[in-house]
C-alpha cells in the first residue's frame, strides 16, 4: 500500500515538473493580426515620414560646406605708376628787409641773377622791382635750371651831371635798371651812386636781358 501510495506521489510529481516545462501561446484570433498589420504599417509610415524629414531639414540647414580644394588667386601686378611731375620752380616767400638783389645773392649766389626773378614775377611784383612786401611770394627756378649768364662789357666814360639812373635809361631803355650799373662798379664808385665825377670809366653790360 504504501509502494502504489510512492508510486502515484511520483507520477504527479513528474507530471506537474512537465506541465511547468512547456509553455503553451495562447491561441492567436483574426483581431490579433488586424491589429499587428495596423502597427506594422503605422511603423512604416513614421519610418518614410523620418526620413523625409531628414532629407527636408538637410535641404533647409543652409548651403552645404564647400569642400573643394580653393584655386590659388592669380597675383595682380600693381599698375605702375606716372613718374613724378617735377616742378622746376620753387616757392620763396619774402622776408622782412628782403630785396631782389639780396634774394638772388642768397639763392643763386650771384646778385645779378636779380633781373631774371624779376622778370620771372613781373605780374607779382608790378612796374617797381625796388618795392616788395614781406610774406608775399615769389616763383623761383630751382638752381640747377637757371643758365649762368654772362654779359660781355664795354667801357662807358661819364658825362658832366649824368647820374646812374640817366645811363641806364640811355644804355637800357629802363632808368630802374641803374642797380645792375651801380653793382657792376661798386667797388670805383666806393658807395656812392648819386653823385658821378664826369670822365668816370664804367664797366656797362651790353645786354643786361640773357633772352635778348
Amino acid at each position: 500500500m504504501k509502494n502504489i501510495k510512492k508510486f502515484n506521489f511520483f507520477f504527479l510529481l513528474s507530471f506537474f515538473i512537465t506541465s511547468c516545462g512547456q509553455q503553451t501561446a495562447p491561441p492567436v484570433m483574426q483581431n490579433d493580426i488586424n491589429e499587428i498589420s495596423k502597427t506594422d504599417e503605422g511603423a512604416n509610415d513614421r519610418l518614410a515620414m523620418d526620413q523625409n524629414d531628414s532629407e527636408m531639414n538637410f535641404e533647409d540647414s543652409g548651403p552645404s560646406l564647400d569642400l573643394s580644394i580653393p584655386q590659388p588667386n592669380a597675383v595682380r601686378e600693381a599698375p605702375i605708376s606716372n613718374p613724378l611731375n617735377l616742378t622746376s620752380w620753387d616757392t620763396y616767400m619774402i622776408l622782412p628787409g628782403d630785396f631782389l638783389i639780396k634774394i638772388a645773392k642768397k639763392e643763386y649766389g650771384n646778385y645779378q641773377k636779380w633781373k631774371e626773378i624779376y622778370n620771372w614775377n613781373k605780374e607779382e611784383i608790378g612796374n617797381n622791382p625796388n618795392l616788395i612786401y614781406p610774406y608775399h611770394y615769389l616763383s623761383l627756378k630751382k638752381k640747377e635750371m637757371v643758365e649762368e649768364f654772362k654779359p660781355g662789357f664795354s667801357a662807358y666814360k661819364v658825362n658832366e651831371g649824368e647820374t646812374l639812373w640817366d645811363i641806364a635809361s640811355k644804355l637800357y631803355g629802363d632808368p630802374v635798371a641803374w642797380i645792375i650799373l651801380y653793382l657792376d662798379n661798386a667797388e670805383n664808385l666806393d658807395g656812392n651812386s648819386n653823385n658821378l665825377s664826369p670822365g668816370t670809366i664804367l664797366q656797362v653790360r651790353d645786354q643786361i636781358n640773357p633772352k635778348a
